[in-house]
């Protein structure tokens, strides 16, 4: 006989905060879900390019204790062009930059944003120089020699991250109990950003739904 909890619907709590954000909690599924998670839609007007959007925690608590960042990523230069142009990281991740030109040609990096100057100088095809990002914030990437080079690295204060998806949904999964802030942030300044308090329980999902208003 099929037990009769199979019947019974999960209940779902929803907290609205202010009129915009929507956030709620419901059981998570076994062994398909991760322990705790947050997911939701980011909501915005008109044709907006979403997909440049990054949704990211940030804790309200400075002393937390966050896990090693990331394994280092790769951006390559090819065709004159970073691929791929935008990238996230967290606090303490590298990037390494590879020059992947079939032909001869140099490449440099640089950055004048406060959350990351540098300049790794010339290099060649088949080399490469990584960087550290060690500050949060966005970080707009240009080459020296090719002025149309641009891209950008956004860097989280945690790695608790999702790149919003062309529907506009995304989910951060793995994230610790305990009350966590949900943050934006998008590429193209069109919207603006929304920061929205959040309560993770253990082996739940919090949903949060973020309708972002225009500036």
């Amino acid at each position: 006989m099929l037990p009769l909890n199979r019947f019974i619907p999960a209940v779902v709590l929803v907290l609205f905060i202010f009129a915009a954000p929507i956030v709620r909690a419901a059981d998570a599924p076994p062994s398909t879900q991760p322990s705790s998670s947050i997911r939701g839609t980011v909501i915005a007007e008109g044709d907006v390019p979403l997909a440049e959007m990054v949704v990211f925690l940030e804790s309200p608590d400075t002393a937390r204790a966050m896990p090693p960042p990331p394994a280092p990523i790769k951006v390559s230069q090819k065709d004159a062009q970073f691929s791929p142009k935008m990238v996230v990281v967290s606090v303490g991740q590298s990037v390494e930059f590879l020059n992947d030109e079939a032909r001869p040609i140099e490449h440099n990096v640089f950055s004048n944003s406060p959350a990351k100057r540098f300049d790794l100088g010339l290099y060649g095809p088949g080399q490469s120089k990584s960087v550290v990002f060690d500050k949060p914030g966005p970080v707009a990437l240009f080459c020296s020699i090719h002025r149309y080079m641009d891209g950008v690295v956004f860097v989280s204060p945690t790695p608790y991250t999702s790149r919003v998806n062309p529907d506009g949904h995304y989910q951060i999964d793995d994230v610790p109990p305990g009350n966590w802030i949900v943050k934006t942030w998008q590429r193209r300044k069109r919207f603006l950003e929304m920061s929205v308090p959040v309560t993770v329980e253990a082996e739940k999902i919090a949903t949060v739904v973020l309708e972002l208003k225009k500036k």
